[in-house]
């Protein structure tokens, strides 16, 4: 106990990236899996935080422009606070953690208070912005120096920023951060400097997001265009000669899903492939599980699964929590994967089918069928079921129509009841921004996720979210559960699997 106390924990300022959760570092996306807790801010892809083992703390310290969590004072002890616990610390912030994030102060605090830490840099987003729009920030003929400032407090008198210094600016490229609010501001002060007025300039909203928005005009019109385009925060501004390349050059929402925003509502340890089929075609990922799982110790089924086997006896598998609870206990208790050959495998649908396959597993028995309960029945046709004596792996239910129908059809069912299906939290800054950047199409991939969003955010906030989007379910059993709560349905997947469902989008948004 003695020499665990004195463990000294690590705190790592984590540059996450501009906002598509690709551009993180593999050293900070490896971070996120092995750290003890992550503190995190306003503007990081959610979906780097539902993606990180549920073991893992997650403390939110996020700040808008209205609302701080904690003061930058209470962020600084409460890094030191865990490390002095032993633990190692993920500090996540937007972009790069010492570009304009603050993390140099939290550095400093660190080495005042003998905490040890690494900075691990991250894509900024001045320079993702300029990327993402088509503008080289630097180029041969046009531009041999970059500035980054920041316009926060522009109207301010103690803002360090020299602006007649920056106005007379010369074959550079300005890019300015936290500048919606103050554009004019700035674009005055600019132009008094000895900018010309008719300079190109660019405003890029939500960079490195499928929808994000690129306004472009001289910059004495900036301004202008940017309210009548009603740009918001986050956004970025580029001034310089090289902000002509960006119509040329913009490459960024060229895919077949760009400017579309999908919300995945399955538990995010069954979605990453998802979420990178989705991203990889453009879509902006709105990665919000309404449930969750977490595993479910069977003793009893256990002991009848390892005490059994032979000739006449199947392992059932209905889906992928099954398989990797199923797995995942074998490996963690280090018995002999032998024993699962001593069984006949079925598998119901395509994700149980797909996650077997992964693991090496080629199951004896699954069928095309649509549905757990006509595979049930396609099973008792096509199988002697009445001479079997079948594991049943599954999830706790209040009610197994599989287990009903196979009993009737003579089979000896046991149940191993590997896990439980929970509903989500969601903070309630999360919700805001999801309501401030709503889904146009909300998947759900079963009726208990649907219960979910209702039970999370209430039904009237279900509802309104609802109409702002479009739902699409996998089946009809699901689309039943949601015109339960007087939502429509839009798109339902005609073969009742993921894979139909996200063609069945595809398809939805390929003929608008």
């Amino acid at each position: 106990m003695a020499e665990n106390s004195k463990k000294k924990g690590k705190v790592y300022l984590i540059g996450a990236g501009p906002g598509d959760p690709d551009l993180i570092t593999i050293r900070g996306s490896s971070l996120l899996s092995s750290c003890d807790v992550i503190i995190y801010d306003n503007l990081i892809p959610h979906e780097l935080i539902v993606t990180a083992p549920p073991h893992i703390e997650k403390i939110y310290v996020g700040k808008s422009a209205s609302a701080h969590t904690l003061p930058q004072e209470k962020i600084n002890e409460l890094l030191v606070e865990h490390a002095r616990q032993g633990k190692n610390v993920a500090r996540l912030k937007g972009g790069d953690p010492f570009v304009f994030g603050r993390g140099g102060e939290e550095a400093e605090y660190l080495r005042k208070n003998d905490v040890d830490f690494e900075v691990v840099p991250g894509v900024t987003a001045g320079l993702a912005a300029a990327a993402s729009a088509g503008i080289p920030p630097s180029h041969r003929d046009m531009s041999s120096a970059i500035l980054l400032l920041t316009a926060h407090g522009a109207a301010d008198h103690d803002l360090f920023v020299d602006w007649d210094w920056v106005g007379k600016v010369k074959k550079g490229t300005v890019i300015g951060y936290m500048g919606v609010r103050q554009l004019p501001t700035v674009v005055e002060k600019l132009i008094e400097g000895g900018m010309p007025p008719g300079i190109e300039a660019a405003m890029i909203e939500r960079c490195c997001f499928s929808t994000q928005k690129v306004v472009r005009a001289r910059l004495e019109d900036l301004p202008a265009e940017a309210e009548r385009q009603n740009v918001n925060p986050p956004a970025i501004f580029i001034i310089g000669e090289v902000a002509a390349l960006s119509e040329k050059l913009e490459w960024y929402n060229r895919k077949m899903l760009s400017g579309v925003r999908i919300m995945i509502t399955r538990p995010a340890d069954q979605s990453r492939w998802i979420y990178q089929l989705f991203r990889n075609m453009g879509a902006e990922v709105i990665a919000y599980p309404t449930i969750k799982t977490r595993y479910n110790d069977d003793k009893e089924g256990w002991e009848k699964f390892i005490r059994s086997g032979g000739k006449d006896n199947w392992l059932f598998f209905s889906g992928e929590n099954g398989v990797r609870y199923f797995f995942g206990y074998l490996k963690s208790k280090q018995i002999d994967l032998r024993l699962v050959g001593r069984y006949a495998i079925a598998a119901a649908g395509h994700g149980t089918l797909r996650a077997l396959r992964d693991l090496g597993y080629q199951p004896d028995y699954a069928p095309s069928v649509s549905g757990m309960v006509k595979f049930a029945q396609q099973m008792c046709e096509d199988i002697e079921v009445h001479k079997i004596k079948l594991i049943r792996v599954r999830g706790q239910l209040p009610h197994d129509n599989i287990a009903e129908i196979l009993k009737k059809g003579g089979a000896e069912v046991h149940p191993l009841t590997l896990y439980k299906t929970e509903y989500a939290d969601w903070r309630e800054n999360e919700i805001k921004r999801l309501f401030m950047h709503p889904p146009h199409m909300i998947m759900f991939s079963s009726g208990k996720s649907v219960d979910g969003l209702v039970n999370i955010l209430g039904h009237d906030k279900a509802l309104e979210l609802a109409a702002k989007s479009k739902i699409a379910t996998i089946g009809p059993t699901t689309s039943e559960v949601v015109r339960k709560y007087k939502m429509e349905v839009e798109l339902e997947a005609t073969r009742h699997s993921i894979p139909d469902l996200i063609n069945q989008i595809v398809q939805y948004y390929q003929k608008k």
